[in-house]
């Protein structure tokens, strides 16, 4: 019993499949198609919106120890990526939760020991 693979006619006709297949991939990469400009009626791209605001406190970590002031208050909210930013004692009272917030905690001495969000 012959395969089929070990027959000289067989290995040949393989052969030409193989070389015809390639030569047609090879033309089809070299072939551009309908090249076209861009028409001036295209439409505009999508508008996307902007990422919610998140308060980040780890972004604002540069400061803890310093002593706090009015412009390293507003860099450390610029950094956070906060809407506002507020100093607290540990015996001010709680305020109403803000996520958006970045709260600084600070000794009566106004060095910065803590930084949240809330």
């Amino acid at each position: 019993m012959t395969s089929f693979a070990s027959s000289p006619a067989a290995s040949g006709r393989l052969f030409l499949c193989a070389w015809v297949l390639a030569a047609g991939l090879a033309a089809g990469c070299q072939m551009r198609g309908d090249v076209r400009p861009l028409a001036s009626n295209a439409p505009p791209p999508p508008v996307l919106k902007p990422p919610p605001e998140v308060c980040r406190s780890s972004a604002a970590r540069f400061a803890l120890s310093y002593r706090a002031s009015a412009p390293l208050l507003e860099e450390m909210r610029l950094r956070s990526g906060a809407r506002s930013v507020r100093s607290a004692l540990a015996t001010d009272p709680a305020m109403a939760v803000d996520p958006q917030r970045l709260i600084v905690d600070i000794e009566p001495s106004g060095r910065i020991v803590g930084l949240r969000c809330g």
